[in-house]
């Protein structure tokens, strides 16, 4: 049986004295899944976010892999709950970029042998070798975005949540944060959330949820959200490969919805 590591229940939240953004709230995310949040400006994503990790405070019932989240248990969880957000200059606290991948390991209490451990290696993996003695000033965007993310990941957490934090990635840059995020869903059952308002980037997802002004419109697999064509119907627009693939179905010469380009040369040229 699937472990829910984020287990919300009725909640509701509303800034001040505005009308409910959440009311009566329900949204349950499995251990090891990587979910995609998509929605229009005002849609409660970026909301949903800061409440789950802390910095708003909301009505109901929320547990982070078991532990309610509340004032008491809020270090627990920020040690298996990172997060990235859409400004990569505020993530940093370091004067170079090893002492920003080392902050985290401080605070967690590795030695000073286990840290040099794990900054080579993330840094292997993430390709900043080159760059671990610059200061944040002289990286580029992509770079920056880099950083955090390996930030948030050196410690191993069971949860990562990324809010609008990688459109500023290069493709070559991205290709490789998203082959790294499979990996690490894979090998340690990392739960990703991803919240973009880039369709292209829910294909790497298994499960997609659409948020409209604090309510779940759609919630399901990838494959159930683009068998048809709600989305686009709802004013998105489909991810290239999605709309090739319904064409491409309108003449029989595919049988189903691909998410990979090469899948599809596979398919049409055996």
């Amino acid at each position: 049986m699937e472990k829910s590591i984020i287990k919300i229940v009725n909640m509701s939240f509303k800034y001040n004295k505005e009308d409910y953004l959440f009311r009566n709230f329900n949204l349950d995310i499995k251990e090891g899944s990587f979910t995609t949040i998509i929605g229009k400006n005002g849609s409660g994503k970026s909301t949903l976010a800061k409440i789950l990790i802390g910095l708003y405070k909301a009505e109901g019932y929320i547990t982070i892999d078991g532990y309610l989240l509340n004032d008491f248990y809020i270090k627990k969880i920020r040690r298996i709950f990172s997060a990235c957000f859409d400004n990569a200059d505020n993530h940093f606290i370091g004067e170079t970029v090893k002492d920003d991948l080392a902050f985290t390991l401080e605070n967690l209490g590795y030695s000073k042998k286990e840290m040099i451990s794990s900054i080579n290696t993330i840094a292997k993996k993430f390709k900043l070798e080159n760059i671990l003695e610059e200061s944040p000033e002289k990286l580029n965007n992509s770079e920056k975005e880099k950083v955090m993310i390996a930030s948030s990941l050196i410690h191993k957490p069971q949860i990562l949540l990324l809010d609008e934090s990688i459109y500023k990635l290069n493709s070559s840059d991205k290709k490789l944060v998203f082959k790294i995020l499979k990996e690490y869903q894979k090998e340690y059952k990392l739960t990703i959330i991803l919240i973009t308002h880039d369709l292209e980037d829910t294909l790497i997802s298994d499960n997609i949820i659409l948020l409209d002004k604090g309510k779940i419109i759609l919630n399901d697999t990838k494959e159930k959200i683009y068998e048809d064509e709600k989305l686009e119907k709802l004013g998105f627009n489909l991810p290239f490969i999605v709309k090739l693939s319904h064409n491409l179905m309108l003449y029989n010469l595919l049988d189903k919805v691909y998410f990979d380009s090469k899948e599809v040369m596979d398919k049409l040229w055996p």
